[in-house]
């Protein structure tokens, strides 16, 4: 009997001295509740009986053989529920008083994703953390976001997403996915246009998201920015300033300084200008170099978008200018001066100036003049008129006034080198004649010679040549060549001689032909007819007629950002599809979605469409390239 009672103890205590080796011996022991799960390898030991001794892998279902009482749901199980159930059962019929011990010799994986460089699967280490999990899978990318790390967990049969840091533990099972940086995107005048990391750790304002991009460009509005922002609502475009706060995926704008006014006709250097605030019509006229002597100060046409129309305006020198104005100094209105005056030529027409003002302006008349005897030649709706006036009759826009002389004389008026009265002499010829003036001057036209001849008192207009014979008393107008004004995105506007049939694209090859920002397909001409100014848009093989202005406005753009290999902007053309787009911007990038957005502005409105590749796109679309998630 003593020999029984001490035997039991013998065994009991060898079983406590097994249950405490094994568990120093094998460092991963889980902590307490640790449930047993797919792929843990487990160790079942019953003392005194080898065969029971089992050490194996957990299927994928939870379940394991084991001797004598097959397969086992094991699962779920804690080492301790393990090792009960096991005695349990071995004790019914198996084993007289089992002695099982349970362990874990091997825990199941843990699983790394995201932005590491050796993402997969790893073994599970008791006290592993989301650090050293990392480690494990070769460490951080450069895109990695090192404190954008979450945890996915299962706990009740349902998985759970947390926010990890780097000493955060990690338990068996569990996905730790490390995310990418966050970015903004910059485009436009900036020095370095494209996507930037975003910095979590400091406050970023706009003027420092463009310190990022190296600064702005030249042609850089600098105070003014736009910024496109992707809300629950949708993609939305506003204006913000430089100390506005730049959020993660905003993309930043900054707009190119083209607020320009333009300037033709009677000016020294006709073209483009910056524009300014508080400039007046006056002040523009001296940055392009004053107005010519032919030039009507006192009224300048200014063309101008008012509410979405474009109008002609008639304003003073003192008018402001607005960005994008047309400035149009035309020629201003004359009356010709000839014959026995001290100073024939061509003067500046002043409203209810009379015979005697103007001759006085012409530096009155010789000595050999006719007291009291001045012709007027004037057009009318009839035709042309010539008649004897009195001195204080008034003058109109393009009279033409003869001092007689006391002899036999000829006068030669208008676009000669020598305007004025000359002695006629037998046979004298009208080439001669213009010979005799000096000959024509190069804004001459030949072809557009007018003879006025008096026939038993009544004005006649003969038709002529230059082999025509001159009379006494005839006058001689020889027309200023007729022109055709070319302003806008060309290479050297300004005025040009005109030519007849001469077509629009004609007109615009004399000027240099297009710059590059020119909007080839929307060429409009401003022309003067019976009603007033009208505005057409014409076609590249139309014809121009006589004092035409062409106008060729500067194209417009779009803009390429995302994921694609050259973001910025690009001149607009017409028949451009999203994929020519895309195209022009360097193509996707390998981590592109090919189911890019377009932000267009929709009856005043920004809003968000889709767009198949092949469908057309318009001028001012920003073209947004999104990363793809798988």
């Amino acid at each position: 009997m003593v020999k029984r009672v001490v035997l039991c103890w013998v065994n009991v205590a060898m079983v406590l001295l097994m249950a405490f080796s094994g568990a120093v011996a094998n460092p991963n022991v889980p902590q307490a509740g640790y449930r047993i799960g797919p792929n843990d390898v487990i160790r079942i030991q019953v003392f005194g009986e080898d065969d029971l001794t089992l050490e194996s892998r957990v299927g994928g279902d939870g379940k394991l053989n084991y001797p004598l009482l097959g397969v086992l749901h094991v699962g779920g199980q804690t080492t301790e529920d393990l090792q009960a159930d096991l005695t349990k059962r071995l004790a019914a019929g198996y084993v007289r008083l089992p002695k099982v011990t349970v362990s874990i010799v091997r825990h199941r994986n843990i699983y790394v994703s995201g932005e590491v460089k050796a993402p997969g699967g790893f073994p599970y280490e008791d006290g592993l953390t989301a650090q050293k999990a990392i480690t494990m899978a070769g460490g951080f990318t450069e895109k990695a976001a090192k404190n954008l790390l979450t945890v996915t967990r299962r706990k009740a049969d349902q998985d759970e997403i947390v926010n990890a840091q780097l000493h955060t533990p990690l338990f068996p099972d569990d996905t730790i996915v490390v995310g990418q940086v966050q970015k903004f995107y910059l485009m436009g005048e900036v020095t370095r246009p494209g996507s930037y990391p975003y910095p979590f750790e400091e406050q970023l304002t706009a003027n420092k998201a463009v310190s990022l991009a190296g600064g702005f460009t030249e042609k850089a509005e600098k105070q003014a920015f736009k910024v496109t922002r992707v809300t629950e609502s949708g993609a939305q475009t506003v204006a913000i300033g430089v100390d506005d706060v730049i959020l993660p995926n905003d993309i930043l704008s900054v707009n190119t300084q083209n607020r320009k006014f333009y300037i033709s006709g009677e000016v020294r250097t006709p073209g483009a200008y910056p524009y300014n605030e508080n400039i007046s019509l006056q002040k523009a006229l001296a940055m392009a170099g004053g107005a010519t002597e032919k030039a009507d100060r006192q009224a300048l046409t200014v063309r101008r978008v008012v509410d979405g129309q474009e109008q002609s305006l008639v304003l003073s020198l003192e008018a402001a200018v607005q960005p994008e104005d047309l400035i149009i100094v035309r020629e201003g209105q004359r009356v010709y001066v000839t014959g026995e005056v001290k100073t024939p030529g061509r003067y500046a027409y002043e409203p209810g100036a009379t015979i005697q003002r103007v001759l006085t302006v012409a530096g009155g008349v010789t000595e050999k003049a006719e007291a009291g005897v001045v012709k007027l030649t004037r057009t009318t709706e009839q035709g042309v008129e010539t008649t004897v006036v009195p001195q204080d009759a008034v003058v109109l826009p393009e009279d033409i006034i003869l001092v007689v002389p006391k002899s036999d004389k000829f006068y030669v008026s208008g676009e000669v080198k020598n305007p004025g009265s000359y002695t006629h002499k037998e046979g004298l010829s009208l080439q001669k004649a213009l010979a005799m003036a000096g000959g024509v001057t190069e804004r001459g036209d030949v072809e557009r010679l007018q003879l006025v001849r008096i026939v038993n008192n009544q004005e006649e207009h003969p038709v002529v040549t230059l082999e025509s014979p001159i009379m006494p008393e005839d006058t001689i107008v020889v027309a200023e060549r007729q022109k055709v004004y070319v302003t806008g995105e060309v290479r050297t506007p300004g005025r040009y001689t005109y030519e007849a049939g001469i077509s629009v694209q004609k007109a615009i090859s004399m000027a240099g032909g297009f710059t590059e920002k020119a909007d080839k397909t929307d060429v409009r001409v401003e022309r003067r007819g019976a009603q007033g100014v009208t505005t057409l848009q014409v076609d590249p093989n139309a014809p121009v007629q006589p004092d035409d202005l062409l106008v060729i406005p500067q194209a417009r753009r779009f803009y390429v950002n995302g994921e694609v290999k050259k973001p910025g902007d690009f001149w607009y053309e017409r028949g451009l599809t999203l994929h020519m787009a895309i195209t022009m911007a360097g193509g996707f990038t390998d981590k592109a979605s090919k189911t890019p957005k377009v932000l267009r502005k929709v009856n005043g409105q920004e809003r968000t469409v889709e767009l198949a590749l092949d469908a057309p796109i318009l001028p001012d679309d920003i073209i947004v390239v999104s990363q793809r998630f798988f």
